[in-house]
C-alpha cells in the first residue's frame, strides 16, 4: 500500500505553508495549511496531488531539547487519530504554542480535531 503522508523538512517550504496558506489559532495549537496545485514541484521533480505532507514545530519558548521533542510527540499522537480522514493534496504545519506547561494529549486531540474540521481538512461525514 502507499503511503500518503510524508514529513515537510525544508525550509521554503514551511515558508510556502506560512506565507500563502491559510490558518487556525487556539489556546494550544495554530494549524496552517496550504493547498497544492498540480504544477509543484521539489527538486524539479512533480509532488503528487494524492499526497499529504505534514510538518510539525514548536514555538520559541521551549528551550531544552527533551520539551521541543515531547511537544512535536504529542502532536503527531494527537495527528495519527486523524490522518485517515484528512484530505490529501496538502501541506499542513502544527505549530504547539510555548505557554507554561504542556498540554495534555486530550487538551491537543481536541483542539486538532477543532482546527482542521475549521479549515476544511477532514472528509464531510468525520467533523468533529
Amino acid at each position: 500500500m502507499l503511503r500518503t503522508t510524508q514529513t515537510l523538512r525544508l525550509n521554503y517550504e514551511f515558508s510556502r505553508v506560512y506565507k500563502r496558506g491559510s490558518f487556525a489559532t487556539g489556546k494550544y495549537l495554530s494549524v496552517h495549511c496550504f493547498k497544492r496545485s498540480s504544477h509543484l514541484k521539489h527538486n524539479l521533480t512533480p509532488i503528487p496531488i494524492g499526497l499529504l505532507r505534514v510538518g510539525f514545530t514548536n514555538g520559541h519558548g521551549r528551550k531544552t531539547a527533551v520539551a521541543r521533542n515531547r511537544a512535536k510527540r504529542l502532536m503527531r499522537a494527537a495527528f495519527s487519530v486523524y490522518e485517515p480522514s484528512v484530505i490529501t493534496g496538502y501541506d499542513i504545519i502544527f505549530l504547539m504554542k510555548s505557554r507554561g506547561e504542556l498540554p495534555t494529549y486530550q487538551e491537543v486531540e481536541q483542539e486538532m480535531g477543532r482546527h482542521l474540521s475549521k479549515l476544511g481538512l477532514l472528509h464531510s461525514g468525520d467533523e468533529v
